[in-house]
């Protein structure tokens, strides 16, 4: 990877990265395959209060159960024994989710591990409340990829916080370093929870307004809530350009919304794709650009 660091592709991301007063963060990716960026880094709290309603207002809308987001710390779902309820596919629920994935913190770290051709593969947001299972055993986020895995990031997850990560609020675990195994856990290694655990997790505290970010290879999970309230979060899946798409965002937006953001938008929810192919047609040299040149530099 050394070796393309000299590239305009690289230089492009660092800056971004510098300007945004965040090369510590990119350098614990590298080193522990995780970081957590504060959110005085991420966005202003009038944007985080945005979020929370329109997280809501999707539970709502989906559930049938309304949620004052003031009130997310001691709420509770309807379903008392039901430990998670996650909303997928909420980038077209609400405007603010839009603005979420151009957030240039966010994108700085995607592009920093999935190049500058990166795409969107999913934005949802999960409410998860007290209970004893474990739902997040250690995984990766590179699912279906053989070993041994690439020494580039085929996926990113950025999470958003928008309620405290603290003890006993059902933190995300994570095994540092563990990007560098090159591997899926193994199925006796992904109970990290149990006495004889062969591998332990640590737990991540943050701010709510955080972003916890790592890398696609990092094992990782998430310890079940023990605290009454709601642990609440967007998760924002990132990947690379050659990679499938968890929705097909190309044939969900028209064209009069994506007029509504930079250019950069339809990009990054794969509206201009290369594949597949439109009516059977091969694509334009504008739409070939993104795919051919990542192929050349692992940060294009």
């Amino acid at each position: 990877m050394e070796e393309y660091k000299d590239s305009n592709s690289y230089k492009k991301i660092y800056e971004q990265v510098e300007n945004l007063g965040l090369v510590d963060h990119i350098n614990q990716l590298d080193e522990e395959g995780y970081t957590v960026i504060p959110p005085e880094l991420v966005a202003p709290i009038e944007f985080h209060d945005r979020i929370r309603k329109a997280v809501a207002d999707v539970h709502e809308k989906r559930t049938g159960q309304r949620i004052d987001p003031r009130t997310f710390e001691t709420a509770q779902l309807y379903e008392e024994d039901r430990p998670i309820n996650g909303h997928w596919n909420i980038l077209p629920e609400d405007s603010v989710f839009q603005e979420v994935v151009m957030n240039p913190t966010a994108l700085a770290m995607a592009k920093y591990l999935c190049g500058n051709s990166v795409l969107l593969s999913d934005i949802n947001c999960m409410l998860k409340q007290k209970n004893e299972t474990l739902t997040h055993p250690l995984h990766t986020d590179q699912h279906g990829t053989p070993p041994p895995l690439p020494p580039y990031a085929q996926v990113c997850n950025v999470t958003w916080t928008l309620t405290d990560y603290k003890k006993g609020d059902g933190l995300t675990a994570i095994v540092p370093k563990s990007h560098l195994r090159e591997r899926y856990p193994l199925p006796e290694e992904s109970n990290f929870l149990s006495e004889d655990a062969p591998v332990k997790a640590i737990a991540i505290e943050a701010d709510a307004g955080s972003l916890i970010v790592w890398h696609g290879k990092t094992w990782h999970g998430s310890w079940p809530r023990e605290n009454a309230g709601l642990r609440v979060n967007l998760i924002l899946v990132f990947t690379r350009v050659y990679m499938r798409q968890i929705q097909d965002f190309k044939n969900m937006f028209p064209k009069e919304i994506l007029d509504r953001h930079p250019k950069e938008f339809a990009h990054l929810i794969g509206a201009n794709a290369m594949y597949p192919f439109e009516e059977g047609k091969p694509p334009t040299q504008e739409q070939n650009a993104h795919m051919m040149n990542a192929g050349y530099n692992p940060w294009a």
